[in-house]
C-alpha cells in the first residue's frame, strides 16, 4: 500500500479522540465559544490587517526605498506567525488532510507560501516576478471569512444565489452583445465605433452606469438607444441585490426559527421572550420558573429533523453551511423544522436519545446515523463536540465503529471531491 493510499484510508476512519495538548488548542484554534478562542481570533485578524498594511505600503516606491530592510522584517514576522498558526491547525486537528484541503486550508498555504517561493526566485533577473508573489499575500485578506460570521452568511447566500446571478448574466450578456451589435451597424467607424468588440465595451459600461466617456454616439438614434441603455441600467443594478437579499432573508428565517423564543414570562421585571431551556431572566438576572410548554409528539420524521438540529447545536452555534444543510436534508418542509425545533427545545437531548428507541426501528436508525456523519463531513472541520455526539447516537442505537466501518468509508468516498479533480 503506497503512502498516499494509508493517509487516505487514515482519512475514513470514524469520529477519532482527541486528548491532552492537542484537545486543548483545538479548542482555541478552532472554535471562537471560549474567552480564549475568541482572543486567538481578533490577535489573528488584526495580524491579517497590519500584514496587509504592510504589503501595501511597501509597494510604494519611497517607502519601499527608505524602509525595505525594515518592511522585510516585519513581513517575515509576519509570515513566521502564519506559518507557525497553519502547522499548529495541522497538529491538532483530527484530520489534518482534510483541513489541508479544504477552502480555508488552502488559503492558510497560499497566504505563507509565496514568501518562501520568493527565497529562490532571483530577484536580479526576475523581478516581475517576485513582485506578482508579494501581491499574492494579500490573498490573506480572505482569511478573515473563517473569523467573521456575517461575511460567511454573505458568502453562503451568494453561493445559494449562483444559479440565478448566472441565468442573469447571461442575460445581461445576450443584451449587450445585441446593442453593442447595433451601435456598431448605427454609429460606425466614424464616431469611435470601430469593431463589434469595441462596441459591446461601450454596451457595457453604458448598461452598468460607469460611462467612461472615451467613445459616444453622435447620431440621434444612436443617442436614443444609448439613454434607454442608461434608464435600464437603473433596474438592472437592483436585480443581483434583490437575488442575494432574498437568500439571506430565507436563511434567516430558519435561523430564526432554531433560535426562537416563547412567551415565558420573568415574575421578577414581567419581560417576555425567554427560550425554553433558560433558566434565569435576560434582563434582570432572576430566577425563571419551570416552563410548562407542549412538545409535540416525537414521530420518526419529528426524530430524523431533531437529530439533524442537535448535531448543528452540538458546538452551541448555528454556522450558515449548516443551515443549507438542515434545509436540504428536510427538502425545506418548514412545518416539520418548526415542529422537530419546538420538540429540541422542550426535550434534552438524553431524553431524546431515549424516546428515539421506542419509534426508531433499525432501518430509521441507520439512517439517522449515515445522515448525521454525512452531515459532519460535508463541509468543513467537524467540531470536537458534534464527533461526540455522534459517539452517542451510535451507542444508543447499538452500533460500534467495526459495524459502521462500511458507512464511514462510503460516506467519506462520497464527500471527497479530490478524486474528481481530473
Amino acid at each position: 500500500m503506497s503512502s498516499s493510499t494509508a493517509t487516505d484510508q487514515n482519512e475514513i476512519q470514524g469520529p477519532s479522540t482527541l486528548s491532552g495538548w492537542r484537545l486543548k488548542w483545538y479548542v482555541i484554534i478552532f472554535e471562537a465559544d471560549t474567552k480564549a478562542g475568541q482572543r486567538f481570533d481578533m490577535l489573528l485578524i488584526w495580524a491579517i490587517l497590519l500584514s496587509l498594511v504592510v504589503i501595501m505600503l511597501d509597494s510604494v516606491k519611497a517607502l519601499h526605498t527608505e524602509y525595505e530592510n525594515a518592511f522585510d522584517l516585519v513581513e517575515w514576522a509576519f509570515t513566521l506567525v502564519f506559518t507557525a498558526e497553519y502547522l499548529a491547525r495541522l497538529a491538532c486537528s483530527p484530520h489534518p488532510l482534510r483541513y489541508a484541503r479544504s477552502f480555508l486550508g488552502v488559503i492558510d498555504l497560499i497566504s505563507i507560501l509565496p514568501s518562501y517561493v520568493a527565497l529562490f526566485v532571483p530577484e536580479a533577473y526576475v523581478l516581475l516576478d517576485v513582485r506578482i508573489l508579494r501581491l499574492l499575500r494579500l490573498f490573506r485578506i480572505l482569511k478573515m471569512t473563517g473569523y467573521v460570521d456575517e461575511l460567511q452568511w454573505l458568502m453562503m447566500a451568494v453561493a445559494d444565489s449562483r444559479r440565478k446571478i448566472s441565468v442573469f448574466i447571461a442575460i445581461i450578456f445576450t443584451l449587450v452583445v445585441i446593442l453593442g451589435s447595433l451601435l456598431y451597424v448605427v454609429e460606425g467607424p466614424e464616431n469611435g465605433f470601430s469593431s463589434v468588440p469595441i462596441s459591446i465595451y461601450w454596451a457595457i459600461t453604458t448598461i452598468t452606469t460607469v460611462g467612461f466617456g472615451d467613445i459616444t454616439p453622435h447620431t440621434d438614434f444612436g443617442r436614443l438607444i444609448a439613454s434607454m441603455m442608461m434608464m435600464f441600467g437603473w433596474g438592472i443594478l437592483a436585480v443581483p441585490t434583490g437575488i442575494v437579499s432574498a437568500e439571506m432573508i430565507a436563511q434567516r428565517a430558519v435561523r430564526k426559527t432554531l433560535s426562537e423564543t416563547t412567551t415565558r414570562t420573568c415574575h421578577g421585571c414581567t419581560t417576555e421572550g425567554h427560550s425554553a431551556e433558560a433558566r434565569f431572566c435576560l434582563h434582570c438576572g432572576e430566577q425563571l420558573t419551570e416552563y410548562f410548554g407542549e412538545a409535540p409528539p416525537l414521530t420518526p420524521r419529528i426524530a430524523f429533523a431533531s437529530a439533524l438540529i442537535y448535531m448543528i447545536n452540538a458546538d452551541g452555534k448555528i454556522e450558515p453551511h449548516e443551515i443549507t444543510r438542515l434545509v436540504t436534508a428536510l427538502k425545506n418542509d418548514r412545518e416539520l423544522l418548526e415542529l422537530a425545533n419546538r420538540y429540541t427545545k422542550l426535550n434534552s437531548i438524553d431524553e431524546f436519545l431515549v424516546n428515539c428507541q421506542a419509534v426508531l426501528d433499525k432501518e430509521q436508525q441507520l439512517s439517522v446515523l449515515v445522515n448525521l456523519y454525512d452531515a459532519i463531513l460535508s463541509t468543513r472541520e467537524p467540531a470536537l463536540q458534534e464527533l461526540e455526539l455522534f459517539k452517542r447516537f451510535m451507542q444508543t442505537f447499538s452500533y460500534d465503529e467495526q459495524q459502521f466501518e462500511p458507512y464511514f468509508h462510503s460516506i467519506a468516498v462520497k464527500n471527497n471531491r479530490a478524486l474528481f479533480r481530473h
